[in-house]
Order: structure tokens, then C-alpha cells, then sequence
């Protein structure tokens, strides 16, 4: 059954299905779908082909195993969620976040408050992303991740979770997304590899090969990535 808002805006081209939770003063444009087990709280807005509360589907080449149920897809207030954005169910994404055109969010993922996740921006399964964080244009996260509160990570950034890039059977054994601590800032093009923690405060430049954990308040460049100065210094 769904619970929609007399006080929403919803776009007669809209595919509501049942199991919907709309609160008030919520805007739902042209073409938006959204399927069941989804929550949208007071205030957001939803532009237009936005698809919310996906499940995850595979025609048996996914390694992974997929659960039979998930967890409800929790977009908090005052959010926004530009053209084409691609929501799995399972995941939250906190008040007042911009979610920018043709992102993608798979699911049980978590996205805090005041973030803007960009044009283009793929994040994978189970990853955890903190407050006040931005991920700018077309940089791929990838799941298991850990991202702390404060970070930035620019342009084309990619990160990656299996050493073994696929040449052997999945297992969650050997499949370790990054951890990146509060206030790290991440340049262009950088490359994070599995299991790599990057410590408080550092910065990684554009560029850069993290091959290993960075230490705290650290700037590292390079092929591979090397610390190279202080922060500050």
C-alpha cells in the first residue's frame, strides 16, 4: 500500500509501485520509477528517469551472491536527486545531499548528511561514504568501501577491490575495498588499489598509484604513490 503525501508534487508520468513511503513537500518529475520498499522524506526533489529502490539482478554471471531481501532504499530530507540518478533498494542516503545526473548508488550503501555525490559517479555495493563528503565527476567507488567524513576525491578517480582482478573465484576473502579517513583529499585520475587505508588528513595526488596504506597528514604522488612532504609543509 502506498503512504504518498497529499502535500507532494507528483508527476502524473510517474510509476509508483506499492510498499511507497513519500512525506510531504516532495517534488517527483517526469518518468521517475520507483519500486517498492522505498522511503522519501519531507522536502526532496526527484527529476526526471530517476530509478529508485532497485534490486540487484543477474542472469548467473554475478559471482557474488545476491540476497533474496533487502533492507528499504532511505533518501533523507531536503535531497536531491538529479536526472537519471540509479538507486538500489537496501541503501541510505542522508538529508540534504545532492545527488548529481546519471549517478549510481547499488546497494546497502550508506551516504551521509550535506554530500554531493557528482555526475557520473558509480559506487558499489556495501560502501559507507561519511558527512560533508564530495566525489566529483565520474569517479568509480568500489564496494566495501570506507569513506570518512570531510573527503574530497576529484575528477576520475578509481578504486578497485580484488588483486586478483578476477582471475580467480569470487570470495569475500580476498576482497577488500580501501579505507579512507576523515578529511583526505584526493587528486585527478588517482588510482586506490584493495585493502589500503588512507590515513587522516592526507592528500593523494592527481595521478597517483596508492599501492599501500598512506600515513596520516601525509601528501604522497607518484607511480607508485610515495610520501613526499607533510601536510602543511
Amino acid at each position: 500500500m502506498k503512504k504518498v503525501s497529499e502535500c507532494s508534487d507528483i508527476s502524473k508520468t510517474a510509476v509508483i509501485f506499492d510498499d511507497v513511503i513519500i512525506e510531504e513537500d516532495v517534488k517527483i518529475h517526469d518518468y521517475v520509477v520507483i519500486y517498492p520498499h522505498t522511503v522519501i522524506k519531507k522536502g526532496t526533489e526527484v527529476y526526471d528517469h530517476c530509478v529508485l529502490g532497485k534490486l540487484p539482478t543477474s542472469p548467473g554471471c554475478i559471482e557474488r551472491d545476491l540476497k533474496d531481501k533487502y533492507e528499504p532504499l532511505i533518501i533523507g530530507e531536503n535531497t536531491i536527486l538529479c536526472p537519471s540518478v540509479v538507486l538500489y533498494t537496501g541503501t541510505r542516503i542522508g538529508k540534504n545531499t545532492l545527488l548529481g545526473d546519471f549517478c549510481s548508488i547499488r546497494e546497502e550503501c550508506e551516504v551521509g548528511y550535506n554530500c554531493v555525490i557528482s555526475r557520473n559517479v558509480s559506487v558499489n555495493y556495501n560502501t559507507k561514504i561519511g558527512n560533508n563528503t564530495k566525489i566529483m565527476d565520474n569517479t568509480h567507488l568500489t564496494g566495501d568501501m570506507r569513506i570518512g567524513n570531510n573527503v574530497f576525491i576529484s575528477v576520475l578517480v578509481a578504486s578497485t577491490n580484488d588483486n586478483t582482478m578476477g582471475r580467480e573465484a569470487y570470495d569475500a576473502g580476498h576482497v577488500y575495498g580501501a579505507v579512507i579517513e576523515d578529511n583526505v583529499t584526493i587528486g585527478a585520475a588517482a588510482n586506490i588499489l584493495p585493502n589500503v587505508t588512507i590515513g587522516y588528513n592526507a592528500i593523494v595526488g592527481a595521478g597517483a598509484v596508492v599501492t599501500k596504506d598512506v600515513p596520516q597528514n601525509t601528501v604522497v604522488m607518484g607511480i607508485p604513490a610515495k610520501v613526499v612532504k607533510n601536510v602543511g609543509e
